[in-house]
């Protein structure tokens, strides 16, 4: 049997793979070595150690931080499917029908957050009472790639291929005004005449996604005259007579007495739940993708 003279030298130390996952996923070394609670010094040498190893460049640094090259993204690959084999590995020695413990955090939407999700959040709690989560809304730029979640529910399928993704259903939109407002201004009968009332809508740089731009899809020209981030925020702003809004109807109240501009206006968009596949073996996890299945068609 031959082996090849360079085979020891590019076996990887875990423990230097570990570093390169944390810089990996926040994409800078000082944010990187936080996580860890080590120092920077320590964390480059782990890394220099690895590309030594290797004899391959794995991160660049760029204006925005450390970014991954081509054989550093491949790599990564692996080494996230080796990680969730180690954490599925070490769960084979917990205690049948024992309540799951540890740290899940669940990045939403903030309407399916607040109205769909928290509400429901007690039956998963009180089952597993040393169960963490982390409620957290998506933000510009978020990334499920860089595990800055273990489990995502997003607006329209994933762009990254190595996602599971399956629907949660769908809900509607509707263009609405308040009874307020319509009393103090003819409501429009076509979208030619929305230019002459006041808009409400998103701030479009902090959108998360580009498919919640509803707004756009009911009028390409629209320009919001009052825009917040919040579509919890847009909802009030609405009902207080500030002007027309894009609302998701399960955020509403039996309509919270709101004017449909358009009643024929029909409008809908879909939520996923989003996750690793390789992650879905560990407890914690596949607990928590197991209960949000559960929420399947409560925007409904």
């Amino acid at each position: 049997m031959f082996y090849h003279t360079n085979m020891k030298h590019r076996q990887i130390n875990w423990e230097d793979a570990r570093y390169l996952l944390s810089i990996a996923r926040v994409g800078q070394l000082g944010k990187a070595a936080e996580s860890l609670g080590v120092s920077v010094m320590t964390l480059s040498r782990h890394l220099n150690q690895l590309q030594t190893r290797l004899g391959s460049t794995l991160l660049e640094r760029h204006s925005k931080g450390m970014q991954l090259t081509n054989e550093g993204s491949r790599l990564v690959e692996y080494l996230e499917r080796a990680e969730a084999e180690i954490e599925a590995a070490s769960s084979i020695f917990e205690q049948t029908g024992r309540s799951v413990s540890g740290t899940v955090r669940i990045a939403a939407p903030e309407g399916f957050a607040l109205k769909v999700l928290t509400p429901r959040l007690d039956t998963l709690a009180s089952a597993h009472p040393d169960l963490k989560l982390e409620i957290v809304s998506q933000t510009p730029g978020f990334s499920l790639s860089r595990r800055e979640a273990d489990v995502a529910v997003m607006v329209g399928k994933p762009s990254e291929p190595q996602l599971h993704f399956e629907s949660l259903g769908t809900y509607r939109l509707g263009l609405y005004a308040s009874r307020d407002y319509a009393a103090r201004n003819r409501l429009p009968g076509c979208i030619d005449e929305l230019p002459a009332h006041r808009l409400i809508g998103y701030v479009e740089d902090l959108m998360p996604s580009e498919r919640l731009n509803v707004a756009r899809t009911v009028w390409g020209g629209w320009q919001s005259n009052i825009a917040i981030s919040s579509p919890v925020g847009q909802v009030e702003a609405v009902k207080a007579g500030l002007g027309i809004g894009v609302l998701h109807d399960f955020l509403l109240n039996n309509k919270d007495g709101l004017l449909p501009v358009f009643p024929d206006l029909c409008l809908s968009r879909e939520f996923f739940l989003v996750s690793h596949p390789t992650m879905d073996r560990i407890p914690r996890i596949h607990t928590v993708l197991d209960f949000m299945r559960s929420l399947r068609d409560s925007v409904r």
